[in-house]
């Protein structure tokens, strides 16, 4: 071979002015793969870039296993005396084919899993970023949600993301796998070896396409209404989308340690090491070599996937502005899914009952951003649905009762009332307990360990004052009970003013036995008078959740009787079959018979639930003294409360 060097020009095939051509001394008789090793070298070539020859105006690339069995003579272009050599990008599209960038992903217990069925094409160009990175590191996990969290590829992603996922990957396997139930304890070793990553802007996502087969199974599930067909999709096109943030390539590997838990029949613990590879390559039957693995990362063709940021769900990629048939194809879908209970919160809270008839307003301050947003979004048209229970010991002669309060274009607020039978001032602490419920605009929840729900809402406005008021309904509530559908309510108020400042507003689901028909009864009672006073201006909320992930979540319970006491519910009683460390985030009265019951309202305590009956100064002269006089007792099995626990 020849030993003489001659001056080579290198371009970079579609190269902006990051790369300027460079003059380089090579030798025409050296195989590609020595040219490499030189001009890596110098810094002029990476695994990104790749030799390429011009043939009739057109760029063929040379393969990496091949370039040992080429010299560099034969691509070199000889243009007006000049030797041109050409480089060329790895072309983000090979990866995106290699890798189904284009297809849905979500995580399971042994990996994220590619969809089975493809939701978008994308139809644009992606720059690559080189990265270069190394990283070593070892986790720890005590859980399914934790080990999926930590051993997949969406280690660096947004902290709410990668919850939301987690969880949405439980569900799919708890659907997939109906045994699926460990717990597990475990070590995970990891090498990382990043090579470029290619990152997916907002402006990029408008240049997605519906895959006509999901197209058309979208549509299917909207027309139909039916909840589990969205169930069916995300299985068959998963729910998360590669086309969005950041995605690095590269590879991998783990050595992974795990003990199991079976929880299920007879416990029995298994133990296993295991080497895990993302990409790369290494012998068969053979101890792990790392340097042998770092080696084969030279050529492109053996990278993967190794990382995902901030990914989003296909559904939430859907479009608005589509025409025809896909006009609103967003808003829709999550109409068409229904509402949701999005969080539960829970605050502890100080009450001062300084002045008699005075209410005290509890802002939601303290709740994530996150929430807050959601909250405020118009879009996800959201109602908050709070209870209070009162956790101090000395709290034996007040009870605490309360509603919402809605201002136009604001955040809403809770206001709560402390009733005391005779007034002291007193400090209580009390818990408030918050769901939040609207349309899942980020499509988190759709699936059926989430909770489905369908609010109502009843407009009062007092053309006739009156202190007793009955909304019929249209659900039938005993059948709803047979399928342990609950239900609940509660008031809210658009201002808070001198006309209802003072007013506490109970209610009770009955069944008119007459005419078969269902009702919820309404009535008012002024705290700071302490009669039963004239409804003001409110609108009533009632509750009906369609769907729930346990049956530990729901009970409809009797009450208990003893002589001079209220009646009670012990909660934390066996016969409750209900855990005693959690209360419940809502509780209702049912009445099976309307017979003429005082209005009841309902205290709530750590370990115990309980009617009260308030007593009225009209002298008999309201409605309410003169009609409702009945007090329900043990002769009378027609009262329950209902409980949910979200």
């Amino acid at each position: 071979m020849s030993s003489e060097k001659i001056i080579v020009l290198i371009k970079i095939i579609g190269n902006s002015s990051l790369h300027s051509p460079i003059f380089k001394r090579l030798n025409p008789d050296d195989y590609l793969s020595d040219i490499r090793k030189e001009l890596e070298n110098g810094s002029i070539i990476n695994d990104v870039l790749l030799f390429s020859k011009e043939a009739n105006n057109e760029f063929g690339d040379m393969k990496r296993e091949d370039e040992e069995n080429f010299y560099l003579k034969d691509i070199i272009k000889v243009e007006n005396d000049q030797n041109i050599l050409y480089l060329n990008r790895l072309y983000w599209k090979y990866l995106s084919n290699q890798c189904k960038l284009d297809y849905g992903r979500i995580m399971s217990f042994d990996g994220i899993k590619t969809a089975e069925k493809q939701a978008y094409t994308i139809n644009d160009y992606y720059e690559l970023n080189e990265i270069s990175s190394y990283k070593r590191g070892r986790l720890e996990f005590e859980s399914k949600e934790d080990w999926m969290k930590k051993t997949n590829l969406f280690i660096d992603v947004n902290g709410i993301n990668i919850t939301n996922f987690a969880k949405l990957g439980l569900s799919v396997e708890r659907l997939r796998n109906k045994s699926f139930n460990e717990e597990i304890k475990s070590a995970y070793q990891y090498t990382e070896i990043g090579k470029v990553s290619l990152k997916f802007s907002r402006s990029n996502l408008k240049n997605l396409k519906l895959t006509s087969e999901f197209k058309n199974d979208l549509i299917d599930a909207i027309q139909s209404k039916d909840p589990k067909k969205f169930e069916k999709i995300t299985q068959e096109y998963d729910n998360s989308n590669s086309a969005s943030g950041k995605i690095g390539f590269g590879s991998s590997n783990a050595n992974v340690e795990v003990n199991f838990n079976n929880l299920k029949g007879t416990s029995k613990f298994y133990n296993f090491n295991h080497i895990k590879l993302l990409g790369g390559k290494h012998p068969d039957n053979e101890n792990f070599d790392e340097k042998a693995w770092i080696e084969s990362l030279k050529d492109y063709q053996n990278w993967d996937c190794i990382e995902f940021k901030n990914p989003i769900s296909i559904f939430q990629l859907l479009s608005d502005d589509l025409p025809g048939d896909l006009q609103d194809l967003r808003k829709r879908t999550y109409k068409s899914i229904g509402k949701r209970i999005l969080y539960t919160i829970n605050e502890d809270f100080v009450y001062f009952l300084n002045e008699a008839g005075r209410c005290r307003t509890f802002e939601l301050q303290n709740i994530s951003q996150n929430i807050l947003e959601i909250i405020q979004n118009e879009e996800a048209d959201c109602d908050i649905f709070p209870s209070v229970i009162s956790t101090n010991e000395n709290s034996k002669n007040v009870f605490f009762d309360c509603h919402i309060l809605r201002k136009p274009k604001t955040k809403p607020s809770i206001i709560i009332h402390g009733i005391q039978k005779k007034f002291r001032k007193r400090r209580y602490k009390l818990r408030i307990m918050i769901m939040v419920i609207g349309y899942d605009i980020n499509f988190n929840f759709i699936l059926p360990d989430t909770i489905g729900v369908e609010l109502i809402k009843n407009g009062y406005n007092p053309q006739n004052p009156c202190e007793f008021y009955t909304i019929p309904l249209q659900q039938e509530l005993e059948s709803m009970l047979a399928r342990d559908k609950p239900f609940f309510g509660i008031p809210i108020f658009s201002n808070l003013d001198s006309s209802n400042k003072s007013i506490i507003i109970g209610h009770k689901f009955s069944n008119n036995q007459s005419n078969n028909k269902f009702n919820v009864d309404v009535y008012s009672y002024c705290v700071k008078k302490k009669r039963y006073d004239t409804l003001p201006k409110f609108t009533f909320c009632t509750l009906y959740i369609s769907n729930y992930p346990t049956s530990s979540s729901y009970a409809s319970l009797p009450f208990n009787f003893k002589l001079l006491k209220s009646p009670f519910i012990n909660l934390n009683t066996d016969s409750c079959s209900i855990n005693p460390s959690i209360n419940p985030k809502c509780v209702s009265l049912y009445l099976s018979k309307n017979n003429n019951y005082k209005p009841m309202f309902l205290k709530q305590e750590i370990n115990q639930i309980k009617i009260k009956y308030l007593d009225c100064n009209c002298k008999n002269t309201c409605f309410v003294c003169k009609n409702k006089k009945l007090e329900i007792s043990k002769n009378e099995n027609d009262v329950e409360c209902i409980l949910f626990y979200s």
